[in-house]
């Protein structure tokens, strides 16, 4: 038992500096905040491009808000990956519905996808190569939009010089599932990718959310466009990397009330959403699987297990050895750590402040989910939106990719 109070006492204390780092990081950062600005006819062209495979839930409410933004000069490309759910039809309506001051919408039928590309990878190639913009602004079909979403983003770009820019936006969380997961995922993308670092010109981390990502045009020429990465899953991250170490800058803020999400719905949809690129964020290297799940749930239950050792302890279970106090005191101690790491993530969820204790129940799914994706690889296959990917295709694109930064 020596041993494990040993291995309590280690998590604990991890806990407890990450919950400090976390409050300090959370205290001296603010979210960025829609502009004042009003973009005149100075303002550079815009061009957002959309993919859109089987959206028709949440595509009118995309393209609401996209026709809302405002911004002065602005085209709208829907590229409709052959959905079979009536996207398209949606799209015409929302369009012939729209009033003359709107921007411009164009509807763009995806062809058969190449050898080589993945779905999203593809509709983004085609909608980029059908526009002539000085700004290229690629945006998810179930993106929620504030109307000075696009004025803000080239407001910082202004202010940065940035060529890059991505919003982290607010995933929508209804129910424990969704809000347990978001948290996992958020809490360990926020401590692999401090934004302090990925937004230093000098810092080779590299950080985006692909469901808004403003670029220059001449920088997406430069870096090969979204053909360099048109096998990757993780499209966004990696074509981030390539952005900065092009020499591009990037600017990456939390912006939670300039954009939002849709979290998958029920668990099976967060599971088969999820699968599909948690081995691909890990560059399909079994090691880092490996080592991530055990510490991931090593971190996540140890604080509960002292307590209830402890407990057990304080009821008469075991008489010898380190007292029921030293088991509580550090469980504790590891529990009020933990949960002061989660909350700045629970404040920009906007979830009951209860949901800092769900932080093992997400991370303990988000585990399994990355086991069905390895499970998934080794059987040869990646699914998603009913299409099947050949695993070993996808992984040597990626690995060529990343050999060609």
């Amino acid at each position: 038992m020596i041993v494990g109070f040993i291995v309590a006492l280690v998590v604990a204390l991890g806990w407890v500096a990450l919950g400090f780092i976390c409050v300090h990081r959370s205290r001296s950062s603010r979210w960025l905040r829609p502009t004042d600005r009003r973009w005149g006819a100075e303002a550079p062209t815009v061009a957002a491009v959309v993919p859109a495979r089987n959206e028709a839930e949440h595509i009118a409410q995309t393209l609401e808000c996209l026709m809302a933004q405002e911004y002065p000069h602005l085209s709208i490309h829907i590229v409709d990956d052959q959905s079979v759910d009536g996207t398209a039809d949606l799209v015409r309506k929302a369009v012939a519905g729209a009033g003359i001051d709107r921007h411009p919408v164009r509807l763009l039928p995806g062809v058969d996808r190449p050898e080589g590309w993945v779905g999203k990878t593809w509709a983004l190639h085609q909608g980029v190569d059908a526009t002539d913009s000085e700004w290229v602004w690629m945006v998810d079909a179930d993106l929620w939009l504030h109307p000075n979403a696009l004025a803000t983003a080239l407001d910082q770009a202004e202010r940065s010089g940035a060529d890059f820019i991505s919003f982290l936006g607010r995933p929508r969380c209804e129910t424990f599932w969704q809000g347990s997961i978001a948290l996992a995922l958020i809490q360990i993308l926020s401590m692999l990718y401090p934004l302090r670092r990925v937004n230093d010109p000098v810092r080779t981390e590299a950080l985006a959310h692909g469901a808004f990502v403003l670029l220059r045009r001449s920088m997406y020429d430069r870096v090969g466009g979204i053909e360099s990465v048109r096998g990757e899953i993780v499209e966004d991250i990696q074509f981030a990397s390539r952005v900065k170490l092009k020499g591009g800058r990037l600017q990456v803020d939390a912006a939670p009330e300039l954009s939002q999400t849709h979290m998958y719905g029920t668990f099976q949809d967060i599971w088969r959403g999820l699968r599909k690129n948690a081995y691909a964020g890990m560059d399909y290297q079994f090691h880092k699987y490996a080592t991530g799940a055990l510490l991931g749930l090593l971190m996540a239950w140890t604080p509960w297990l002292a307590i209830l050792v402890g407990l057990l302890r304080g009821m008469g279970w075991q008489e010898m050895g380190l007292n029921s106090f030293a088991w509580l005191g550090v469980g504790l101690a590891g529990l009020i750590g933990q949960a002061a790491a989660a909350m700045p993530v629970v404040v920009f969820l906007n979830l009951p402040r209860a949901f800092a204790l769900a932080l093992p129940a997400g991370i303990t799914a988000y585990v399994a989910i990355t086991t069905a994706s390895v499970w998934h690889y080794v059987r040869g296959r990646v699914l998603w939106k009913d299409r099947e990917f050949c695993a070993k295709t996808i992984k040597e694109h990626s690995v060529r990719n990343s050999s060609g930064l």
